[in-house]
């Protein structure tokens, strides 16, 4: 039993307990919570509303690196383009999707082997997302056929109900030409939306070959991204010389069409090369196979060969009784045997009046010569062997059996990219077709408009220079380096590496000439005489031409976006 001190003392220490909140205390308490609580919650609204579009922006970053990494590298190397939505660069495959720009690229491996591949971007859809998709075709049409693909971008715009893969997916990829060349653009600019709305634009072009900087000349600098110049090169006319085409009265119209062809190109460094064909292909001319003849100059060989198409309509001409669509092709790239001549084709024009009735294993003999489709497979197999070297390859057809069936057979062989021009100061897709048509298919005479455009896609609003020296009266081929200053850039001309130096010019939608002045910079111990300039192998006459305003060396010419000129540069020694 305690005592009463004791029981004193223990009541006398202190209670330990939880008194608990007053109601203030209680009510500050709920309000502090209810803002803390009303702080994160919009917090985390807002980090639930941004995850979706910083993914997509992270991702749109990725896609940027991307398209930057591969699109210029891919234009800078291009050699020709096509953005025809339905274009397949092959026959022997089917990509997916719609072409948005398919390239013909040029490649030069360590060891300096030179090579050719294609390279196709295409719009494709990959389960519910819209993608960019980078195709490398290698070997083109041959065994050996190789195709890679990656992903360029993977969040693009999806298209619109309307649309359809025949169409350009313009609401997701544009391709636009940097200058609205009609023949030449230089470069073009690739535009991207993304499905967020966010676009990306990026671009380039070939550089242009030995150009500098003007230093003496005040007509304005070169464009850097301008290409080299497509002017020259070699090229390949398989014609057909079927006894069909006397016949029907085309004889003469294809003699005088072939001769403009062959004018046309004459004075730029072009290398050019015919081949017949009719029960089977034979080197039309120059005779020896795979031999080509400059037509830079006046020569020997350029006469033969327009004495040779000029008498093609006379009754002693060879008008074979067959039409050999795949030996035609075969010869233009390769000797019987198979194997590829040295010196290849950078294009080849293949033109025909009618279906292919033979093929390399018939004999002159064989008995039916009605058509097959074992004779256009293999029209098209060696057909898709040339575009495998790199070369392009278009076809012509005309003649009363230019009938939609014969159409559809000749696109089989050189492409679905159908020209939609009507001739040279109208060339429209002249330089990116594959297969032209003359406006009335049957009539002859129209074939020189078609072969006029192609040949104003490849060297119209050119200026080749070439340099002579003059003693006595004598004109003689100049050496050492010269330089010569245009408006689109200076070039120098080194004798011991190039007899010419091709200045390229383009021109606005709808002008119709256009003066430009080339400027030669003086050379100690010479003395500049005068500009002796063609075109088509006729002089110009002198209301073309002119003497520059500020007295310096060289000329002034009145140019057409669908002509070459060619210029000699005289001088005399001082």
């Amino acid at each position: 039993m305690c005592s009463r001190v004791q029981f004193h003392k223990t009541n006398a220490q202190p209670i330990q307990r939880d008194r608990g909140m007053t109601l203030v205390e209680l009510l500050m308490t709920v309000t502090i919570l209810g803002i803390i609580m009303t702080s994160l919650s919009a917090a985390m609204i807002v980090i639930l509303r941004t995850e979706g579009p910083i993914k997509n922006h992270l991702s749109e970053s990725k896609d940027i690196t991307f398209l930057q990494a591969w699109i210029p590298n891919d234009l800078a190397s291009a050699t020709s383009r096509n953005t025809e939505p339905l274009f397949q660069p092959s026959a022997t495959i089917d990509l997916l999707g719609t072409n948005v720009l398919t390239l013909n690229r040029a490649d030069i491996s360590a060891s300096g082997i030179s090579s050719n591949f294609v390279v196709s971007y295409r719009y494709v859809q990959s389960g519910d997302e819209w993608q960019l998709r980078r195709y490398e075709i290698r070997n083109v049409g041959l065994a050996n056929q190789t195709v890679t693909q990656v992903g360029v971008a993977h969040q693009l715009a999806s298209p619109p109900p309307t649309w359809n893969p025949t169409q350009s997916p313009t609401h997701a990829v544009t391709v636009t030409s940097r200058n609205q060349v009609v023949l030449r653009p230089i470069g073009e600019d690739i535009q991207v939306v993304f499905g967020s709305g966010e676009q990306f634009t990026t671009g380039g072009a070939g550089l242009s070959s030995q150009d500098q900087l003007p230093t003496d000349y005040m007509g304005g600098i070169i464009d850097p991204a301008a290409p080299p110049t497509r002017c020259g090169g070699t090229v390949t006319v398989v014609l057909d010389t079927s006894v069909s085409i006397p016949w029907q009265g085309g004889a003469t119209s294809l003699v005088n069409a072939a001769l403009g062809f062959i004018d046309a190109f004459s004075g730029t460094p072009t290398f050019m090369r015919i081949v017949g064909f009719d029960v089977s292909a034979y080197s039309y001319y120059p005779t020896a196979a795979g031999q080509y003849v400059n037509i830079l100059n006046p020569s020997n060989d350029l006469t033969a060969m327009r004495t040779k198409v000029d008498n093609q309509d006379l009754s002693n001409a060879r008008w074979g009784g067959g039409t050999n669509w795949e030996d035609g092709l075969w010869q233009a790239f390769r000797t019987n045997a198979g194997t590829p001549f040295s010196q290849i084709p950078e294009l080849v024009v293949f033109i025909s009046d009618g279906a292919p009735n033979r093929n390399r294993t018939n004999t002159p003999n064989d008995g039916d010569a009605r058509y097959n489709t074992t004779d256009l497979s293999r029209a098209v197999t060696a057909a898709n062997y040339g575009r495998g070297t790199g070369a392009r390859v278009v076809g012509i057809l005309v003649g009363n059996d230019a009938r939609t069936t014969n159409q559809g057979r000749m696109k089989s062989v050189v492409g679905n990219v159908v020209w939609n021009g009507t001739g040279p100061t109208n060339p429209g897709n002249a330089a990116a077709a594959d297969f032209f048509l003359p406006a009335n298919s049957a009539s002859f005479a129209q074939l020189g408009n078609v072969l006029r455009s192609i040949s104003a896609a490849v060297c119209g609003g050119t200026v080749t220079v070439q340099k002579r020296i003059e003693q006595n009266g004598i004109l003689s081929e100049a050496t050492g380096t010269w330089s010569y200053t245009t408006d689109v850039g200076v070039r120098d001309l080194n004798t011991a590496e190039s007899s010419s130096a091709t200045f390229d010019y383009t021109f606005p939608g709808g002008t119709t000439t256009r003066t430009v002045q080339i400027t030669e910079t003086p050379k100690s111990g010479y003395t500049f005489v005068r500009a002796d300039c063609s075109s088509s192998g006729v002089t110009l006459p002198t209301s073309r031409l002119s003497a520059p305003a500020d007295g310096s060396p060289g000329v002034v010419i009145s140019l057409s976006p669908d002509e070459a000129v060619s210029c000699l540069m005289v001088s005399r020694p001082s």
